[in-house]
């Protein structure tokens, strides 16, 4: 090994810290059903002529984690939706997503999301119908809105 080698190899082995596990990507099927999100996104952002690679652009500025929504381990996909446009003083728009028996997934956050962000969205205790209800906190901290499961999505009691 030459000493050129040993010196540059050194700040990359330093700089890079290795991966415990590798990242994993948004479920194909959650990102079909964002499809139409997406679409407004790259018209909104330039026109009726879509730039090359606004898709990935858009993937990319979407947030999400693995939640456990019942007691037995079903799970289902919260993403946050962090592209120019589905944000604002509240937070950004949010979505939880289930896959079904036939592995495609629907969204089941009140009919159409919410407004929030990952870290203000929190699994309770408390169930309703086998499943965990839901909060979301907004955005001055102490005001939340609790989600139940009526046996097809979450609702908040009116």
């Amino acid at each position: 090994m030459r000493l050129s080698e040993l010196v540059i190899g050194i700040p990359l082995l330093i700089c890079v810290p290795p991966q415990t596990s590798p990242i994993k990507a948004l479920p194909n099927g959650v990102l079909s059903k964002l499809t139409v999100l997406e679409r407004e996104y790259c018209e909104d952002q330039f026109g009726d002529k879509f730039k090359k690679g606004c898709d990935r652009k858009f993937a990319a500025n979407l947030k999400w984690q693995e939640v456990a929504i019942t007691p037995t381990g079903e799970s289902a996909i919260l993403v946050e939706n962090q592209n120019l446009g589905f944000c604002g003083s509240a937070g950004c728009a949010l979505y939880l997503f289930v896959q079904k028996a036939d592995t495609s997934y629907v969204q089941v956050l009140g009919t159409q999301g919410d407004i929030g962000t990952l870290k203000r969205f929190k699994v309770l205790e408390e169930i309703t119908k086998e499943h965990f209800n839901v909060q979301v906190t907004w955005s001055d901290g102490k005001t939340h809105s609790i989600y139940r499961w009526n046996g097809s999505r979450y609702i908040t009691p009116n």
